[in-house]
């Protein structure tokens, strides 16, 4: 599947900012809901001040890379919407901006400069109810 290029989703982003969010349709919602449905997989390492990270979903392998535990957590959640070619009002919808959200324990251990490699895992998410 192609998938928007970064700088296209960050486009996207600028366009709604500045045109502001349209109209929700339930069925497109659940459509976009059930594109996340997959498990996904990140793995990330310390190269320096970077936090490098490897997420496989749906038999691929995307990389990205943050200075910030946060920063990491945000660029992993645009790789997903970018991959699926989720909208951002439907993102916010779909449980904010975030698909992906580690459990404090892993976002400590992001946080923790001693810990070199880690990874976390997540299942479906749940698809909204009508």
């Amino acid at each position: 599947m192609p998938a928007l290029s970064p700088l296209k989703y960050k486009l996207s982003i600028i366009k709604e900012a500045i045109f502001g969010d349209s109209e929700i349709i339930f069925e497109v919602l659940v459509a976009n809901a059930h594109k996340l449905s997959n498990p996904v997989s990140v793995s990330w390492k310390r190269d320096g001040d970077f936090i490098i990270g490897f997420i496989d979903v749906d038999g691929e392998r995307y990389i990205t890379q943050a200075k910030s535990a946060q920063e990491f957590i945000e660029m992993v959640n645009d790789v997903l919407y970018a991959v699926y070619k989720i909208p951002l009002n439907y993102a916010k919808e779909l449980g904010g901006h975030y698909r992906v959200r580690p459990s404090q324990k892993e976002f400590d251990e992001l946080n923790n400069t001693a810990i070199k490699k880690s990874s976390f895992n997540f299942g479906k998410v749940a698809l909204p109810a009508s």
